[in-house]
């Protein structure tokens, strides 16, 4: 190394060696400076191009012309960003890596760098001309060069085609586990050319085939029989993910999805008693309806003592880290702010959750070194806020690739380049079809491609791709004794063929004439000896008491699916509950129902509406908007900030406006129940329903109205298992004589009555139940809501005596949108599958 180098020679050495990440952010730092105002979407793309740009200049020796890089618009601001670098890393007395070979050149000529007696390269297919002239000074002052190529092997190789990577992945698998058990000691070879892509597709195949025990709850971390050369960036890995997420708490804000990975995250202090608690406070979150929240919130809900999700462990946590943040400047350098991170990670008690695995701890480790070269980057930078601090950081750990360590494995999984000069006993090779192999030319955008292709750089032509593709090949068709190469054949829609450096190689017809391992895996042998027990009738326990909680749901619920009332209303199983941008449908129908409330509240009736000017009524309306979202705005803060609001109310009062026009055509009426809690008591079940209103005709009979947001069907609302049973639930539960039963469809672009009435006229749009096609056979009005009656009273005996049988009234249609699936496991049952598969989209 040059730090070698000084020390054994005394060669004067720079103020400052440049590592790769100081490179990339004084890179960052020119093109920032450059591009200000600029929109520039691919910022860590543009910022790696550029720098692997300036490296190749350096490697062949290129120079810097202006004239050459006029080209085009892409080199021409390259020209510019490339002379800042240059001047900067001068000013400063900086050496970048890509100039190392040039002070080391200069060190050999002058003589003030000893030189070894003998250099030995091994397995070199191209040095570029910087090094050439390196070895050239070597050479010169005495340095004896030796040149050695691993002799080939005499190899039988074997082209396979299979279905798809899926395939492949398989064979590859099976074929490895079958020379193992043939030559335990063999060394077998596993090379991929694009391996970031296909690395879990092949590792998923590799566990299944050589270490099932892997795929078992609890035994991830086991030691597996290969090694893989390429590991996924840092962040990636899930106790780094916490760390960076911590981090987060640092803004003002927090998003509801890092929240809820915090609070389910295995590595904070306290995970192990609390993570029941944890995940509740987590459910508890998602019910605020926010995309945000701030650290007094979670502090907040985590500190609620008569809470199922109080978290007495985390909330010290969350103490000590705020009162750690207050410590923190509003500006520094990265070395102060590694310092202050790793602070705050220890108050918080990050990786404390549990025993860390040996992966786990040397992830843990690959952090802290992390932490040591973002430290470094002080030199180059300024002072920065947290979390521009942070925000740098997230990047380095995405770029920075780990791979635990582990013992000796038999088997290398490995890239094209890193199997090159290696031996193995058995090799294959994978994925090489025509449209990878040869890779396709990838010239960099910011040299000029003229002079790219004339200096024969890396990536810069059809011509260079195929030569190094030739030579890779040959040297690995001769790596093994036994190599095979494999391609898939479709992926997609689309068809593959061989590469044609493959497809003279004599060709396997199927996978199995290679000699796979032929064996059943753990999971096939795990479900074909499943011994299938009948199971007999099991009903739910009957309600002990009458009085249910749920309202109209009971019914709805029960008539959609037994099984999920019974989930739902008995054993509280839900969903998670998913926070959506602005205001959920849910309450945005709040909204609209308090705002109708309130007005109504002033009107009493239709006769003051239609007797108020159109001035006042805006007011009024104004007035009851502003109110109701007033009501709400303590529960969405970072919601209902004030352009938002504004917007928020712009609707509601239109909308509000153009429903009540509707309501002015109706016949006379007075508004005599708002929002009114009623029972109604059906099969031996009593439960509480909220009427948003009832109102009053002229002769004394009452129309029952439910505000909707969502459009309703009259169809829902008959038949053995009515989809929409409120309307019918709600004609129990009131008093006296009923002329009709409306839903109000308070929508944009859709207001509109619609339900079943006595006689036509009553609301506009709205039928009498002579009209519909569900009730036009009924002798009378009576025989309606008697019907509805006894749908109720069977519905209601079957929740009570405990029917919850899985019988979705549409499949696959009402399980579309039901959340209980895992536990009913409906798609698991055959019958249903056939019915699927007979009947198609008909039940949607």
């Amino acid at each position: 190394t040059w730090e070698e180098a000084v020390v054994a020679g005394g060669v004067p050495a720079p103020a400052l060696l440049l590592s790769a990440g100081q490179e990339q952010c004084l890179w960052e730092d020119i093109l920032g400076q450059s591009l200000a105002g600029q929109p520039l979407v691919q910022v860590a793309g543009t910022v790696r191009e550029a720098a692997e740009a300036w490296r190749l200049l350096q490697s062949w020796r290129l120079p810097l012309r202006e004239t050459v890089f006029r080209y085009n618009s892409d080199s021409a601001v390259f020209w510019e960003w490339a002379r800042e670098f240059e001047a900067r890393c001068k000013r400063q007395d900086w050496l970048p890596g890509a100039r190392i070979a040039d002070e080391l050149q200069r060190s050999v000529e002058t003589g003030a760098l000893p030189i070894p007696g003998e250099l030995i390269f091994l397995d070199f297919d191209e040095l570029t001309p910087q090094q050439q002239s390196l070895l050239q000074a070597l050479l010169a002052a005495g340095c004896a060069v030796h040149w050695l190529q691993l002799a080939g092997r005499v190899s039988r190789t074997t082209r396979l085609g299979c279905a798809d990577v899926r395939q492949e992945a398989a064979a590859v698998a099976r074929w490895t586990r079958q020379r193992l058990e043939d030559h335990p000691a063999a060394e077998i070879g596993i090379v991929v050319p694009d391996l970031a892509a296909e690395r879990d597709c092949l590792l998923h195949a590799l566990d299944e085939i050589l270490a099932p025990e892997a795929l078992q709850p609890g035994r991830h971390a086991m030691a597996r029989p290969y090694n893989l050369s390429l590991g996924p960036p840092l962040c990636d890995y899930p106790i780094i993910g916490t760390a960076l997420r911590l981090l987060g708490l640092l803004e003002p804000e927090l998003s509801l999805e890092d929240a809820g990975r915090i609070l389910r995250s295995p590595f904070l202090a306290g995970w192990e008693p609390e993570a029941s608690a944890r995940a509740l406070l987590d459910g508890r979150l998602r019910e605020n309806g926010e995309l945000k929240l701030s650290l007094r919130t979670l502090s907040h809900h985590a500190s609620q003592t008569d809470r199922p999700y109080f978290c007495p462990l985390l909330v010290p946590r969350l103490e000590a880290w705020a009162a750690a943040v207050r410590d923190c400047p509003r500006s520094a350098r990265p070395g102060a702010w590694s310092e202050r991170f790793a602070l705050l990670l220890q108050a918080v008690g990050w990786a404390r959750g549990r025993s860390l695995s040996s992966a786990e701890h040397q992830a843990a480790e690959a952090w802290r070194e992390l932490l040591g070269a973002f430290a470094a980057l002080d030199p180059v930078t300024q002072p920065m806020s947290a979390a521009v601090a942070v925000g740098r950081l997230r990047r380095m750990a995405g770029e920075r690739s780990f791979q635990p360590q582990t013992g000796t494995a038999p088997v290398q999984v490995l890239g094209m380049l890193e199997a090159g000069g290696l031996h193995f006993d058995h090799l294959w090779i994978t994925g090489l079809h025509d449209g990878v192999w040869p890779a396709s030319p990838r010239p960099n955008p910011f040299i000029p491609l003229p002079l790219q292709r004339q200096a024969g750089l890396p990536h810069s032509s059809e011509e260079r791709e195929l030569q190094v593709a030739r030579t890779i090949t040959t040297r690995l068709l001769a790596s093994a004794p036994e190599v095979v190469v494999s391609y898939p054949q479709q992926a997609g829609d689309a068809t593959l063929r061989p590469s044609p450096l493959i497809a003279a190689l004599p060709k396997a017809e199927v996978p199995e004439a290679l000699g796979l391992w032929a064996a059943p895996t753990w999971r096939d042998r795990v479900h074909h000896s499943a011994s299938l027990v009948p199971w007999g009738a099991d009903p739910a326990p009957p309600l002990r008491e009458s009085d249910v909680a749920g309202g109209s749901a009971v019914f709805k619920l029960q008539a959609a699916c037994p099984f999920r009332a019974f989930a739902e209303l008995r054993l509280k199983a839900r969903g998670l509950e998913q926070a959506e941008i602005g205001l959920d449908a849910r309450t945005r129908g709040s909204l609209i129902h308090r705002v109708l409330e309130q007005v109504w509240q002033e009107l009493d009736s239709q006769e003051q509406l239609l007797a108020i000017a159109e001035t006042p009524l805006a007011g009024l309306i104004r007035s009851a908007v502003t109110g109701a979202i007033g009501e709400i705005a303590g529960r969405y803060p970072h919601t209902l900030q004030r352009r938002f609001r504004e917007l928020e109310t712009e609707r509601l009062c239109r909308q509000v406006q153009e429903w009540l026009v509707l309501e002015k055509h109706r016949e006379p009426f007075q508004v005599s129940a708002r929002e009114v809690r009623l029972e109604a008591t059906a099969g031996g079940i009593r439960v509480q329903v909220k009427i948003d209103r009832i109102d009053t005709l002229a002769d004394g009979r009452k129309v029952v109205i439910d505000y909707k947001s969502g459009e309703v069907k009259p169809a829902q609302w008959f038949g053995a298992r009515p989809e929409e049973p409120q309307l019918p639930l709600y004609s129990m539960a009131v008093s006296g004589e009923i002329a009709g039963v409306l839903f109000a469809q308070v929508r944009a672009g859709g207001m509109a009555f619609n339900g079943v009435a006595a006689e036509v006229g009553l609301a506009p749009g709205v039928k009498s139940y002579t009209e519909l096609r569900e009730t036009r056979a009924a002798h009378s009005w009576q025989d309606v809501l008697h019907a509805w009656r006894a749908t109720m009273e069977t519905l209601g005996a079957a929740f009570r005596t405990g029917a919850a049988a899985v019988d979705p009234k549409q499949y696959p249609g009402t399980c579309r949108y039901c959340e209980l699936t895992p536990l009913c496991r409906i798609h698991e049952l055959p019958v249903w599958e056939d019915e699927s598969a007979g009947t198609g989209e008909e039940h949607e």
